[in-house]
């Protein structure tokens, strides 16, 4: 057999396999952030986004006053990898940034998520933001950059088939 075709088969039967396990590990669905303590004792509200998926393509949504938040990425067997990109002057400005700067960054990538599916009611891994620093006179983005990844954690909320205990391990119902 030719060193080509084996090459080919090989490439061709690892394909097959990645578009097979985005069937098997579907991420479909609306998700919402689960809270730290200390976010929950500050008052903070979890967010919920709501994710598509046609094979390994993943796209979501997230609305937020006076803007949204447009998720994209790819699902590789229980990984999903996502890039979040940011919309709506408004959104952006109540953030604290001028307008100037909020028209400059309106659907520009402010953060990325790298997570794992469990259980197929969980996502955890890490979020990473983008770092905007910008001037108010005259207002301008003078440097940008992306942070240390902090831990984020999600759970399915359309179609949650078992209770989920935050802080039980991965495998364990509530």
């Amino acid at each position: 057999m030719e060193p080509g075709a084996v090459i080919a088969g090989a490439v061709g039967s690892a394909l097959v396999a990645w578009v097979a396990s985005t069937f098997v590990f579907r991420v479909a669905g609306t998700w919402e952030r689960l809270l730290t303590p200390g976010e929950r004792e500050a008052g903070a509200r979890p967010e919920r986004i709501t994710l598509a998926q046609l094979g390994p393509l993943v796209t979501g949504r997230r609305d937020v006053a006076g803007g949204h938040q447009e998720y994209s990425g790819l699902a590789v067997g229980r990984r999903l990898r996502l890039t979040r990109r940011d919309h709506g002057v408004r959104a952006l400005a109540s953030l604290g940034f001028p307008e100037p700067v909020a028209q400059r960054l309106d659907g520009e990538v402010m953060a990325r998520l790298d997570l794992q599916l469990r259980d197929g009611v969980l996502l955890t891994g890490t979020f990473t933001p983008q770092k905007v620093e910008f001037t108010h006179q005259p207002p301008r983005i003078t440097r940008s950059y992306f942070l240390a990844p902090q831990t984020r954690s999600f759970r399915r909320v359309d179609s949650v088939a078992v209770p989920v205990d935050p802080l039980a391990e991965p495998g364990e119902g509530a």
